[in-house]
């Protein structure tokens, strides 16, 4: 195999590969990013055998064939070549003979026939979403993934379709947020799967933000798959049943409080910097007119501070983790921030204001009890 690239492309196919690799490996060669050359195209392939991914960028092919090299090292390497083409030559003796620039490089390779075999998904038919779409309920939800091993299945995020609606859903089970796509599915099968946190965190850093592109993804058994921009990637599902979600959102709540998102927002990062790594409690008091934020950390020190807020109900207090609450309202969009609740014991339920009610983006927040 003999191929010639720019640095800059075969730099940015590693970076998006290499986040697949596991630091600790079980066999040697899943260190490695398969390179297959042919009909001037390159493809890149790494996996962790839980998850794989495919990336395929045009180049000049001398000599087809394949070759893996360790993406750690090559990753390095790139970093410190001069801004030039970079030809890869695989020798007769198993060696790989880098040269960009006056560098010239041999690094030691593995046979390309070890590297796993990766789900081609020919036979299923995809759901056709759109990247900014799936990017941003990702974005709404993944940090209320679970990072508790002992429940598996609270580990992933969920993906619902139903009644033409996608559906994404995280919790650790002190916190609940769904949020809703705005658009009809392209297809009205009932779906309902667990992605596992990597996989929804390396899709946060490969989708676009163009509300135009598109991604294709295949669901089959045990697996998810999602192709796009000359991406596929592919991850095992969870197993396990999630949580009924829909009864841990509140229904009824007699009290609603309507802040101003961007003053709320400083209030409560505030009262984040009170805290420390023991004691993450901050207790927010309702009355009319006015919510107040009080924190008390030992060794340092205390904070109290007052916002108007409609509210016209009875006076209560209740404990949040602040930094849950920060969670939450970086992604709210809307100029001011809802919050239900039925009194100081009870989950609070956390939305995005309008006018006319859209639950489009729905929180619920455990209280800590004093």
């Amino acid at each position: 195999m003999k191929i010639v690239i720019s640095r800059e492309e075969l730099k940015r196919a590693i970076n998006i590969v290499k986040g697949i690799i596991s630091s600790k490996v079980s066999f040697p060669i899943l260190s490695n990013v398969l390179m297959e050359a042919e009909n001037n195209l390159l493809k890149f392939s790494a996996t962790d055998l839980r998850m794989s991914i495919e990336y395929t960028v045009d180049c000049n092919v001398e000599v087809a064939g394949a070759l893996t090299l360790s993406g750690q090292r090559l990753s390095l390497l790139l970093n410190e070549l001069p801004d030039a083409d970079v030809t890869l030559e695989l020798l007769e003796n198993g060696i790989v003979e880098l040269r960009c620039g006056g560098v010239e490089t041999k690094l030691f390779s593995m046979y390309a026939e070890e590297f796993p075999p990766i789900n081609k998904f020919d036979d299923v038919e995809p759901i056709m979403l759109r990247q900014a779409q799936l990017k941003k309920q990702f974005q709404k939800t993944s940090f209320a993934i679970s990072t508790d091993q002992s429940r598996h299945n609270l580990t992933g995020l969920l993906l619902e379709a139903r009644q033409g609606e996608l559906r994404a859903v995280a919790t650790d089970s002190r916190r609940l947020s769904l949020a809703v796509s705005t658009e009809t599915l392209s297809t009205d099968q009932e779906i309902k799967v667990i992605i596992p946190s990597k996989m929804v965190h390396e899709l946060q850093t490969l989708l676009s933000d163009d509300p135009e592109k598109m991604v294709d993804v295949f669901l089959a058994q045990s697996q998810a798959c999602f192709k796009f921009d000359n991406i596929c990637i592919i991850t095992a599902l969870i197993e396990g049943g999630f949580p009924n979600y829909d009864a841990v959102i509140p229904k009824s709540m007699e009290n609603e409080i309507i802040l101003e998102l961007s003053p709320f927002i400083q209030l409560v990062r505030r009262a984040t910097a009170m805290t420390n790594d023991r004691f993450k409690n901050a207790r927010f008091t309702f009355e009319p007119g006015l919510i107040q934020v009080y924190v008390k950390t030992p060794e340092v020190g205390e904070y109290e501070e007052e916002l108007a807020a409609e509210y016209s109900g009875n006076s209560f207090s209740i404990s949040f983790n602040p930094f849950f609450l920060l969670d939450v309202l970086r992604f709210i969009e809307t100029e001011r921030v809802c919050m239900l609740m039925k009194d100081g014991g009870s989950p609070a339920l956390i939305k995005p204001f309008t006018e006319a009610p859209v639950d489009t983006y729905v929180n619920v927040i455990m209280p800590i009890r004093n």
